[in-house]
Formats: structure tokens, C-alpha cells, sequence
């Protein structure tokens, strides 16, 4: 039986800091996480994000990569360019989610079952194209339709912790309380909106 008490984490983009930061910490607790990788980042910097002030944070390289699955992480794709996946072809989708695994996987040698959608952004198509690459699931945000309705199949839907949270806003977002998640639904969303400059910005470049 499914533990009701579990409690997933996960990093989405494969930062450097993670490794640095969250790693030794979990280390302590003897909790192990997923890292979601984008697989033309590896190694270098964010140049693909338009953030404030435009700053640039390191990805994770293989050596990091590799302490982290031997440590027990999981290892999953992120795409292989961090486009939205909402607007492309199918063609550019077997690209992002099914290339990706291929590639994490060969130049990795470990097996990827997860996929994370960049932004956040699921869809039957996403879900339909992780399914046809054998992942096991593909995590997205978690949306409003499901305060009143199950997620679909394939479909992993998290809840974001941001800089701006404190120990009760984490605490909400487990809670099973309706109104609290309700709460933090909406708060994600509405940070998810402003995030979509990245969208916009890539889409000119």
C-alpha cells in the first residue's frame, strides 16, 4: 500500500546549487530527491533564462550528476532546450522528451523514467508523447481543475516551494487542507504567469 504520509522532492533545471546546497542537507536526513536535467545546460550556465538582471547560475556538470545517482538521487529529463512544450509539433516533442532520454541516458549510462515539462505546462499530448518514451510519469504544477477532479494519466502534479515561502506556506501546501491548497494553487499560478517572460523572450530570440 501507497504510503499516504509520502512526501516527493524534486529540482527542476539542474542547477549547480542544488548539488551545493540541498544535497548535504538531505545527506544529513538520509533523504534522497529527483533532479530534473535539461540536457544542453549541462555544465554551463542559464543563458536560456530570462530572469531579473539577467543573472547566470551554473548547471549541474556529469561528475556532479553522476555523486548524485550513485548517492540514490533520481535522475530525470527537463527537456532538451527548456522551450514550452505546449505550442510544438509533434516532431519537436519526440525531440524535447524523447531525445532527451536518449541522451541523458547515453551519456549518463543510467536509466531515466521521469519527465518533468518545463513551465509546468502539461497537456494530452505531452502526457500521450512521455507515455510513447516509456517514462513512468510526467510532472507539471499542479492546476485548478484538480481541487475538484483527478489528475490524468501520466500526470505528476507538484507544488512549487519559492524564496518567498516560510515553514507555514510549506506547511499549506501539505496540509490536505482545501482552502490552504487552494491558496498556494492560485500563488503558483499567478508566479507561473510572470515566469512566461522566458517564454516570450525565447520565442524573439
Amino acid at each position: 500500500m501507497d504510503d499516504p504520509y509520502a512526501l516527493a522532492i524534486t529540482f527542476d533545471d539542474g542547477y549547480l546549487n542544488v548539488y551545493e546546497y540541498a544535497f548535504p542537507i538531505l545527506e544529513e536526513l538520509n533523504a534522497k530527491a529527483t533532479v530534473f536535467i535539461i540536457t544542453s545546460a549541462i555544465g554551463k550556465s542559464n543563458d536560456w533564462d530570462a530572469n531579473l538582471g539577467w543573472i547566470h547560475f551554473d548547471h549541474l556538470g556529469e561528475e556532479e550528476i553522476a555523486i548524485l545517482s550513485n548517492s540514490g538521487w533520481e535522475i530525470g529529463s527537463h527537456g532538451n532546450t527548456h522551450k514550452s512544450l505546449k505550442t510544438l509539433s509533434q516532431d519537436e516533442l519526440d525531440w524535447e522528451i524523447g531525445e532527451s532520454k536518449n541522451i541523458l541516458e547515453n551519456r549518463l549510462n543510467i536509466n531515466i523514467s521521469w519527465f518533468a515539462s518545463p513551465f509546468g505546462k502539461v497537456d494530452r499530448k505531452i502526457l500521450n508523447t512521455t507515455s510513447k518514451y516509456n517514462y513512468k510519469g510526467c510532472c507539471g504544477f499542479y492546476p485548478f481543475r484538480l481541487l475538484t477532479s483527478r489528475n490524468l494519466a501520466f500526470e505528476i502534479p507538484r507544488l512549487s516551494v519559492y524564496m518567498i515561502d516560510t515553514v507555514k506556506t510549506v506547511e499549506n501546501k501539505i496540509s490536505g487542507d482545501y482552502k490552504k491548497l487552494r491558496n498556494e494553487v492560485l500563488k503558483q499560478n499567478v508566479i507561473s504567469f510572470f515566469a512566461n517572460a522566458t517564454i516570450a523572450v525565447n520565442a524573439v530570440r
